[in-house]
């Protein structure tokens, strides 16, 4: 008579397969906790129930400017850092410009733009854009203009009111 004694356990396939399924959910999920920790949320904001009660300002200042006929429309140089607006119906002589970047807030910067001739302003970039922006256009006559452009893809921002 012969006896065949099984392998140990820890020498087989099976056990190490059910085993592995388990542990990589904990890895999986040790890894996420990880990146949920250490990760900016500049997505959600922290007085968002203030920037609710200021959206009516905004909405004060986006109908004075269709009020005042405000069109606008910038032209960026990525090459050179140039910002060129041409505008119609604004008469200040400076204008300030708000880049916020669509992901990261640590991203945002103003320029402003000064009058260089009638309806046109400029202003020089640091540094070139790449990626999503949402710009803010403003003058201290208390209008604001805004939009979205793609840097990477369009060099160009029409304000539509």
């Amino acid at each position: 008579m012969s006896t065949s004694e099984a392998p140990v356990w820890y020498k087989q396939f099976w056990p190490w397969f059910i085993i592995s399924v388990p542990l990589s959910s904990v890895l999986v999920a040790v890894v996420q906790v990880y990146a949920a920790l250490h990760s900016s949320s500049d997505l959600v904001k922290d007085d968002y129930y203030k920037d609710g009660l200021a959206i009516n300002q905004v909405i004060t200042k986006r109908e004075a400017a269709r009020d005042l006929g405000i069109e606008a429309d910038l032209r960026l140089d990525n090459l050179t850092g140039e910002l060129l607006l041409t505008t119609k119906n604004a008469t200040a002589n400076t204008l300030s410009v708000l880049f916020a970047h669509a992901a990261l807030s640590k991203k945002d910067f103003n320029v402003e733009l000064i009058r260089v001739a009638e309806n046109e302003y400029r202003a020089q970039l640091n540094k070139p854009l790449s990626g999503i922006w949402n710009i803010y256009l403003e003058s201290d006559n208390g209008w604001q203009l805004n939009g979205r452009i793609n840097s990477d893809v369009h060099t160009s921002l029409n304000f539509n009111l």
